[in-house]
Protein backbone atom coordinates (compact mmCIF):
# COMPACT_ATOMS: atom_id res chain seq x y z
CA UNK A 1 0.00 0.00 0.00
CA UNK A 2 1.57 3.25 -1.21
CA UNK A 3 0.97 6.89 0.94
CA UNK A 4 0.49 9.39 -1.04
CA UNK A 5 1.73 13.02 0.30
CA UNK A 6 -1.23 15.59 0.28
CA UNK A 7 0.87 17.78 -0.63
CA UNK A 8 1.70 16.43 -4.23
CA UNK A 9 -2.10 16.15 -4.89
CA UNK A 10 -3.38 17.97 -7.31
CA UNK A 11 -0.27 20.99 -7.38
CA UNK A 12 -1.70 24.23 -7.93
CA UNK A 13 -0.35 25.15 -11.55
CA UNK A 14 -1.60 28.41 -11.85
CA UNK A 15 1.22 30.42 -10.62
CA UNK A 16 3.75 28.65 -13.32
CA UNK A 17 0.99 29.14 -16.30
CA UNK A 18 0.76 33.00 -15.10
CA UNK A 19 4.76 33.29 -15.45
CA UNK A 20 5.14 31.15 -18.83
CA UNK A 21 2.05 33.34 -20.43
CA UNK A 22 4.04 36.33 -18.94
CA UNK A 23 7.73 35.21 -20.05
CA UNK A 24 5.93 34.24 -23.50
CA UNK A 25 4.40 38.12 -23.62
CA UNK A 26 7.24 39.11 -22.63
CA UNK A 27 9.17 37.49 -25.31
CA UNK A 28 6.76 38.40 -28.00
CA UNK A 29 7.09 42.02 -27.58
CA UNK A 30 10.70 41.67 -27.87
CA UNK A 31 10.55 40.09 -31.13
CA UNK A 32 8.15 42.18 -32.34
CA UNK A 33 9.86 45.40 -31.92
CA UNK A 34 12.90 43.49 -33.59
CA UNK A 35 10.64 42.85 -36.28
CA UNK A 36 9.49 46.89 -36.80
CA UNK A 37 13.12 47.65 -36.68
CA UNK A 38 13.98 46.20 -39.36
CA UNK A 39 11.69 48.23 -41.44
CA UNK A 40 11.18 51.43 -40.25
CA UNK A 41 13.85 53.54 -38.27
CA UNK A 42 13.48 54.33 -35.05
CA UNK A 43 15.42 55.83 -31.97
CA UNK A 44 13.33 53.88 -29.09
CA UNK A 45 10.65 51.65 -28.99
CA UNK A 46 8.19 50.37 -26.44
CA UNK A 47 5.48 47.59 -26.86
CA UNK A 48 2.59 47.73 -23.65
CA UNK A 49 -0.27 45.79 -22.91
CA UNK A 50 -3.47 47.53 -22.18
CA UNK A 51 -5.78 46.50 -19.55
CA UNK A 52 -9.30 46.87 -19.33
CA UNK A 53 -9.58 50.52 -17.46
CA UNK A 54 -7.32 51.76 -20.55
CA UNK A 55 -4.18 51.86 -18.65
CA UNK A 56 -0.67 50.72 -19.97
CA UNK A 57 0.98 47.90 -18.86
CA UNK A 58 3.52 45.04 -18.84
CA UNK A 59 6.15 47.50 -20.64
CA UNK A 60 8.72 46.01 -22.48
CA UNK A 61 11.45 49.22 -23.67
CA UNK A 62 14.30 49.37 -26.83
CA UNK A 63 16.53 52.33 -26.70
CA UNK A 64 14.23 53.89 -23.75
CA UNK A 65 15.17 54.25 -20.51
CA UNK A 66 12.66 52.30 -18.22
CA UNK A 67 13.38 54.79 -15.35
CA UNK A 68 11.37 56.98 -17.83
CA UNK A 69 8.23 54.97 -17.05
CA UNK A 70 7.85 56.65 -13.02
CA UNK A 71 7.49 59.95 -14.57
CA UNK A 72 4.88 58.87 -17.32
CA UNK A 73 2.91 56.95 -15.59
CA UNK A 74 2.98 59.55 -12.43
CA UNK A 75 2.08 62.48 -14.65
CA UNK A 76 3.03 62.61 -18.09
CA UNK A 77 0.13 59.79 -19.12
CA UNK A 78 -2.71 62.30 -18.46
CA UNK A 79 -0.98 64.90 -21.19
CA UNK A 80 -0.16 62.11 -23.23
CA UNK A 81 -2.04 62.50 -26.91
CA UNK A 82 -1.09 59.10 -27.85
CA UNK A 83 -3.03 57.66 -24.95
CA UNK A 84 -5.15 54.74 -26.02
CA UNK A 85 -8.03 56.03 -24.17
CA UNK A 86 -7.88 58.72 -26.34
CA UNK A 87 -8.10 56.84 -29.43
CA UNK A 88 -10.42 53.69 -27.58
CA UNK A 89 -13.20 55.15 -29.84
CA UNK A 90 -12.00 56.39 -33.34
CA UNK A 91 -11.48 52.55 -34.03
CA UNK A 92 -7.82 53.83 -35.66
CA UNK A 93 -5.24 51.13 -35.78
CA UNK A 94 -2.43 53.78 -36.78
CA UNK A 95 -1.84 57.50 -35.65
CA UNK A 96 1.45 59.76 -36.14
CA UNK A 97 2.38 63.08 -34.79
CA UNK A 98 0.72 64.54 -37.69
CA UNK A 99 -2.50 63.00 -37.04
CA UNK A 100 -3.39 63.95 -33.08
CA UNK A 101 -5.08 67.66 -34.24
CA UNK A 102 -2.81 69.75 -32.75
CA UNK A 103 1.08 70.91 -33.35
CA UNK A 104 2.72 67.96 -31.62
CA UNK A 105 6.09 70.04 -30.27
CA UNK A 106 3.55 72.45 -28.83
CA UNK A 107 2.26 70.29 -26.75
CA UNK A 108 3.03 70.09 -22.52
CA UNK A 109 3.76 66.28 -22.96
CA UNK A 110 6.16 67.04 -25.61
CA UNK A 111 8.14 70.08 -23.87
CA UNK A 112 7.79 68.67 -20.79
CA UNK A 113 8.34 64.39 -21.21
CA UNK A 114 8.88 63.91 -24.57
CA UNK A 115 11.79 66.72 -26.25
CA UNK A 116 14.03 65.87 -22.83
CA UNK A 117 14.11 62.10 -23.69
CA UNK A 118 15.63 63.33 -27.02
CA UNK A 119 12.77 62.71 -29.34
CA UNK A 120 10.60 64.82 -31.75
CA UNK A 121 8.16 62.30 -33.86
CA UNK A 122 6.17 59.71 -32.74
CA UNK A 123 3.80 57.03 -34.19
CA UNK A 124 1.87 54.65 -32.71
CA UNK A 125 0.10 51.27 -33.16
CA UNK A 126 -2.91 49.94 -31.44
CA UNK A 127 -3.30 46.03 -31.41
CA UNK A 128 -7.67 45.71 -30.57
CA UNK A 129 -9.30 42.59 -30.04
CA UNK A 130 -13.19 42.85 -30.13
CA UNK A 131 -13.17 46.14 -31.16
CA UNK A 132 -10.56 47.54 -27.50
CA UNK A 133 -7.64 47.97 -28.03
CA UNK A 134 -5.68 45.78 -25.89
CA UNK A 135 -2.06 46.63 -26.65
CA UNK A 136 0.24 49.39 -28.30
CA UNK A 137 3.32 50.15 -29.75
CA UNK A 138 5.15 53.70 -29.17
CA UNK A 139 8.22 53.96 -32.25
CA UNK A 140 10.09 57.17 -31.47
CA UNK A 141 11.88 59.41 -33.86
CA UNK A 142 14.83 61.81 -32.69
CA UNK A 143 14.67 65.49 -34.73
CA UNK A 144 18.51 64.42 -36.37
CA UNK A 145 16.22 61.01 -37.52
CA UNK A 146 13.42 63.28 -39.11
CA UNK A 147 9.81 62.27 -39.09
CA UNK A 148 8.05 58.80 -40.56
CA UNK A 149 8.16 58.82 -44.30
CA UNK A 150 4.94 58.11 -46.27
CA UNK A 151 6.88 54.84 -47.03
CA UNK A 152 7.22 53.92 -43.64
CA UNK A 153 3.99 54.50 -42.28
CA UNK A 154 2.60 52.59 -45.39
CA UNK A 155 4.48 49.10 -43.94
CA UNK A 156 3.24 49.84 -40.30
CA UNK A 157 -0.27 50.15 -41.41
CA UNK A 158 0.39 46.88 -43.52
CA UNK A 159 2.03 45.34 -40.39
CA UNK A 160 -0.31 45.96 -38.13
CA UNK A 161 -2.95 43.47 -38.96
CA UNK A 162 -0.06 40.55 -38.83
CA UNK A 163 1.17 42.00 -35.36
CA UNK A 164 -2.30 42.61 -33.95
CA UNK A 165 -3.53 38.72 -35.13
CA UNK A 166 0.23 37.31 -33.32
CA UNK A 167 -0.11 39.22 -30.45
CA UNK A 168 -4.39 38.55 -29.73
CA UNK A 169 -3.23 34.91 -30.47
CA UNK A 170 -0.79 34.90 -27.67
CA UNK A 171 -2.83 33.45 -25.09
CA UNK A 172 -3.64 30.20 -27.31
CA UNK A 173 -0.29 29.03 -29.09
CA UNK A 174 2.92 28.01 -28.51
CA UNK A 175 5.85 29.82 -27.87
CA UNK A 176 7.22 30.20 -31.57
CA UNK A 177 11.30 29.80 -32.41
CA UNK A 178 12.68 33.04 -33.49
CA UNK A 179 15.32 33.12 -36.87
CA UNK A 180 18.20 32.33 -34.21
CA UNK A 181 16.93 28.84 -33.91
CA UNK A 182 17.83 28.76 -37.39
CA UNK A 183 20.94 26.54 -38.31
CA UNK A 184 23.95 28.53 -39.49
CA UNK A 185 25.15 25.67 -41.68
CA UNK A 186 21.59 26.01 -43.35
CA UNK A 187 23.06 29.26 -44.51
CA UNK A 188 20.44 31.05 -45.75
CA UNK A 189 20.05 34.50 -47.17
CA UNK A 190 18.49 37.68 -44.75
CA UNK A 191 15.22 37.76 -46.41
CA UNK A 192 15.16 33.44 -46.04
CA UNK A 193 15.48 34.15 -42.40
CA UNK A 194 13.17 36.76 -42.30
CA UNK A 195 10.58 34.53 -43.95
CA UNK A 196 11.65 31.85 -41.51
CA UNK A 197 10.73 33.78 -38.72
CA UNK A 198 7.54 35.31 -40.02
CA UNK A 199 5.84 31.43 -40.65
CA UNK A 200 7.60 30.17 -37.17
CA UNK A 201 4.82 32.66 -35.78
CA UNK A 202 1.65 31.63 -37.92
CA UNK A 203 2.09 33.34 -40.71
CA UNK A 204 0.73 32.46 -44.00
CA UNK A 205 1.89 33.31 -47.24
CA UNK A 206 -0.31 36.21 -47.82
CA UNK A 207 0.62 37.56 -44.13
CA UNK A 208 4.40 36.87 -45.19
CA UNK A 209 3.96 38.71 -48.36
CA UNK A 210 2.02 41.74 -46.81
CA UNK A 211 4.90 42.19 -43.96
CA UNK A 212 7.26 41.84 -46.38
CA UNK A 213 6.09 43.92 -49.30
CA UNK A 214 6.88 41.02 -51.42
CA UNK A 215 4.33 38.69 -53.83
CA UNK A 216 2.91 35.74 -52.37
CA UNK A 217 4.67 33.58 -55.64
CA UNK A 218 8.23 34.91 -54.19
CA UNK A 219 7.46 33.77 -50.54
CA UNK A 220 7.02 30.41 -52.35
CA UNK A 221 10.13 30.62 -53.75
CA UNK A 222 11.85 31.50 -50.63
CA UNK A 223 10.05 28.99 -48.78
CA UNK A 224 11.04 26.11 -51.58
CA UNK A 225 14.90 27.49 -51.16
CA UNK A 226 14.68 27.06 -47.17
CA UNK A 227 13.34 23.64 -47.84
CA UNK A 228 16.01 22.55 -49.98
CA UNK A 229 18.82 23.68 -47.28
CA UNK A 230 16.90 22.58 -44.72
CA UNK A 231 16.48 18.88 -46.16
CA UNK A 232 12.73 19.41 -45.12
CA UNK A 233 9.95 19.03 -47.64
CA UNK A 234 6.56 20.89 -45.68
CA UNK A 235 6.00 23.71 -43.06
CA UNK A 236 5.47 21.62 -40.19
CA UNK A 237 8.82 19.74 -41.10
CA UNK A 238 10.07 22.84 -40.88
CA UNK A 239 9.30 24.02 -37.50
CA UNK A 240 9.30 20.95 -35.92
CA UNK A 241 13.59 21.11 -37.02
CA UNK A 242 13.19 24.60 -35.76
CA UNK A 243 12.04 23.53 -31.71
CA UNK A 244 13.42 19.86 -31.76
CA UNK A 245 16.42 20.85 -33.42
Amino acid sequence: MSVVRSDLVAPNLQPIRRNNEFARNIEFKRNAMEFLARFVRVSGMVFYSVDRSMNADMHVFDRVCPEENGRYTGHFHELDPFHPRRFAESGADLASSNDIGQRFDKTDYYDGFFRPMGYRYEAELYLRHAGRIVAGVSLLRSARDGDFSREEMQFLQKSHGFVEQSYCMLGQMPSAPSSSAVPEHWRLSARERDVVELLAQGASNIDISRALFISVPTVKSHLQHVYRKSSVHTRTELVSRLVHG
